[in-house]
C-alpha cells in the first residue's frame, strides 16, 4: 500500500508539474505579444531617433529584449543580449509568434509591424520573453505533493500495520496449535486446527486439517501394513528354520557318506566312480553353502544375528584362514600367502571377521587361475587393516558399484551360474555391524584388491587375551 500511495503521488506530481511547464510556456508567449504589441504602438508615435533608447528603456523595465528588423531579417534597433543567426531572424520576421533561442536562451517571441514617418521599408518589432525554467507554482505543487504523500504513506503504514497484526495473531494462533501437537494427547496425528478467517492464514489452516487428515488415513494404512510385514516376517523366519533343518540333515547325511565312499572304506573305487562321487560330494557342499548364505542373511536382515566383541589378532586369524584356504587351489599354479604387521589387534567379532576373511579369500582364489593371492594385515591410525589382493581378471567400473548389493554377481559369476549374490553382501553387513568399513579396487586384467578397516583395540584392554578364531554370535 505504502508503494501504491507513492506511485499516486509521483504520477500527480509528474501530471501537475507538465500542465504548470506548459501553463507557464503559454503565458511567456502573450506577455511577448502584449508587449511587442504595446512598445511597437508607442514607437510608431515617436521619431526612429528615440526606438533605441526607447526600447532599451522597456528591456530594464520588463526583462524582456526587444529587436526592430527587417523583412530580409536585417537588425535595425537591438537592445538584446545577442539574437541568433540571420536565418533565424528571417524566420521570426515571418511569422507573429513562437519560440527562438536568444541571450537569455529560450524565449518566446511576438512581433508587431511598424509604421512610422522616415521608414524606407517595412520594419518589424521583435519582442523575446524568456521561458521560465521551472514552473513558477512548481514550489508550491512540491510542498502539497510532499503533504500529500506523507498522508498517503500514514494511511498505507496504519493500514498495513492493522492487517499484518490481525494476520500475525491469526498465524500466531496456528502456530500455537500446531506446537500442540507435540503432546502425547494429540499423537500421533494431531488435532484439527479451528479456521478462524478465509482470508490466506485461513485457506493454510484449510490445506493442513487436509494434511493431517491425509497423515492421519496413512498412519492407519501403515499400522494395518506393519502388522502384516510383521507376521509375514514372523512366517518366514518360522519356515526358513523348518526348512534349514529339514535340509540340512539330509544334506549332511549325504556328504558325510560321500566321505565314506571316498575313504575306500567299503571297498576301493573305480576311477569313474570316485569322479562321480567327488560330483555328488561337490555338489551337496555347495548346495549347503547357499543355504548357509540365505540363513545368514535372513538373521541379519531380521537383527537376530548378535556380536560379541573382543581383542582379536589379526595376523593370526589371516594365517588360519590362508592354511584353510591352500586346499581350494587344487592344481593351478596360484601362491597364497600372508605378509604385514603381527600384534595386530582388531576390536571385533572373531567369528565374523574370520567369516569375512575367509568370504574374501576364497573369491580371490575362485577368480585367479594364476598368480598370487596375498592377505596384507597393518594398522591404518585409529583402524586395522586387512587386504586381500589377487591377480585375477579385475572386476569393471560397473560390477564394483553393485557387486556389495544383494543377489548381485559379476559377470563371470553369472556365466558359471554359481552362487546366489549374497556372499558380499553378507560380508559388508557384517563388517558394518562392527563398526567397520570395505572397499574395493580393481583393474581389468591386473586383479584386485578388497580391504577392509576394522576399530583397533585399545592399549587399556591388552590385558586381555586376544582371540585369533572362533567367537560367539
Amino acid at each position: 500500500m505504502i508503494l501504491v500511495g507513492l506511485a499516486v503521488a509521483m504520477a500527480i506530481g509528474a501530471f501537475g508539474v507538465a500542465n504548470l511547464a506548459t501553463a507557464s510556456d503559454d503565458h511567456a508567449a502573450a506577455r511577448a505579444d502584449l508587449l511587442a504589441t504595446t512598445l511597437g504602438a508607442r514607437l510608431s508615435r515617436l521619431p526612429t531617433s528615440e526606438w533605441l533608447d526607447l526600447m532599451q528603456l522597456a528591456a530594464r523595465k520588463t526583462g524582456a529584449e526587444f529587436v526592430v528588423i527587417s523583412r530580409e531579417g536585417d537588425v535595425v534597433f537591438d537592445a538584446s543580449l545577442g539574437m541568433t543567426d540571420r536565418a533565424a531572424l528571417k524566420r521570426v520576421a515571418a511569422v507573429s509568434s513562437g519560440e527562438a533561442v536568444t541571450g537569455l536562451g529560450r524565449a518566446r517571441f511576438g512581433t508587431e509591424p511598424l509604421v512610422a514617418r522616415g521608414l524606407s521599408t517595412a520594419q518589424v518589432l521583435v519582442a523575446f520573453v524568456r521561458e521560465p525554467s521551472a514552473p513558477e507554482a512548481a514550489p508550491a505543487l512540491v510542498r502539497a505533493l510532499v503533504a500529500l504523500t506523507t498522508l498517503l504513506v500514514a494511511v498505507a503504514a496504519a493500514v498495513a500495520y492493522a492487517v499484518a497484526s490481525d494476520a500475525n495473531r491469526d498465524v500466531e494462533f496456528v502456530g500455537e496449535r500446531v506446537r500442540g501437537m507435540v503432546h502425547v494427547r494429540s499423537e500421533p496425528t494431531g488435532e484439527a486446527v479451528p479456521v478462524r478467517t478465509m482470508d490466506e492464514v485461513g485457506a493454510l489452516t484449510v490445506a493442513f486439517n487436509a494434511l493431517v487428515a491425509r497423515f492421519a488415513a496413512a498412519q492407519s494404512s501403515y499400522k494395518r501394513d506393519l502388522v502384516r510385514v510383521r507376521a509375514a516376517d514372523r512366517d518366514r523366519a518360522a519356515f526358513l528354520a523348518a526348512v534349514s533343518h529339514e535340509l540340512r540333515s539330509p544334506l549332511n547325511a549325504i556328504l558325510g557318506f560321500a566321505d565314506i565312499l571316498m575313504t575306500e572304506v567299503d571297498g576301493p573305487l573305480s576311477p569313474e566312480a570316485r569322479e562321480e562321487v567327488e560330483q555328488i560330494r561337490g555338489s551337496g557342499q555347495h548346495l549347503l553353502d547357499l543355504i548357509n548364505d540365505i540363513l545368514e542373511l535372513s538373521a541379519l536382515e531380521s537383527g537376530q544375528l548378535r556380536l560379541t566383541r573382543t581383542r582379536v589378532d589379526l595376523a593370526a586369524v589371516a594365517r588360519d584362514v590362508v592354511r584353510e584356504a591352500a586346499g581350494l587351489v587344487g592344481a593351478r599354479p596360484v601362491a597364497v600367502h600372508v605378509r604385514g604387521e603381527t600384534g595386530i589387534y582388531a576390536r571385533a567379532d572373531a567369528k565374523r571377521v574370520r567369516q569375512v576373511l575367509t568370504n574374501l579369500v576364497g573369491n580371490a582364489i575362485k577368480f585367479t587361475h594364476e598368480g598370487e593371492v596375498v592377505v596384507d594385515v597393518g594398522r591404518d591410525g585409529r583402524f586395522t587393516r586387512m587386504s586381500v589382493s589377487d591377480t585375477g581378471p579385475g572386476i569393471s567400473p560397473q560390477e564394483r558399484a553393485v557387486i556389495f548389493e544383494e543377489y548381485k554377481q559379476t559377470k563371470e559369476e553369472r556365466v558359471r551360474r554359481r552362487g546366489t549374490g549374497l556372499g558380499l553382501a553378507i560380508t559388508r553387513r557384517l563388517v558394518l555391524m562392527q563398526k567397520g568399513v570395505i572397499g574395493v579396487q580393481s583393474e581389468l586384467g591386473r586383479g584386485s584388491t578388497f580391504e577392509v578397516l576394522l576399530p583397533a583395540w585399545e592399549d587399556a584392554g591388552a590385558s586381555q587375551p586376544p582371540v585369533a578364531g572362533g567367537g560367539t554370535a
